[in-house]
């Protein structure tokens, strides 16, 4: 059975056909961090309030688990990755956390 780590743009846009079709889905708390700081970056408006409150609903809902920690082997690979790619930090750690769970990432980047 297939694991997928579902990326911060996914839950951002809603658009979440693809999470539904998945068995087995995981957000890391690098997704979960930077949800929450995009949610309460904008303008103080009723409605990205609400999307941040209703952020642990939503993981419920869709059956998301969530990874518990990093480990140093994944940070080892995410600095490889920063350094020799210019992959961003956040998205070299959940696709390092992805790799060791031999789960596909499932985005809306375009890198």
């Amino acid at each position: 059975m297939e694991r997928y780590v579902v990326d911060t743009p996914v839950l951002i846009s809603m658009r979440l056909d693809a999470v539904l079709q998945c068995a087995k889905k995981y957000v890391t708390s690098v997704v979960l961090l930077e949800y929450m700081t995009w949610a309460r970056g904008r303008p103080r408006r009723r409605g990205y309030i609400r999307l941040l409150q209703l952020l642990p609903c939503l993981l419920r809902q869709l059956d998301i688990r969530v990874v518990d920690g990093v480990a140093v082997e994944d940070v080892d690979i995410a600095v490889k990755w920063v350094l020799e790619r210019g992959v961003s930090p956040g998205d070299a750690l959940i696709s390092a956390v992805a790799r060791r769970l031999d789960a596909v990432v499932i985005t809306r980047d375009r890198d």
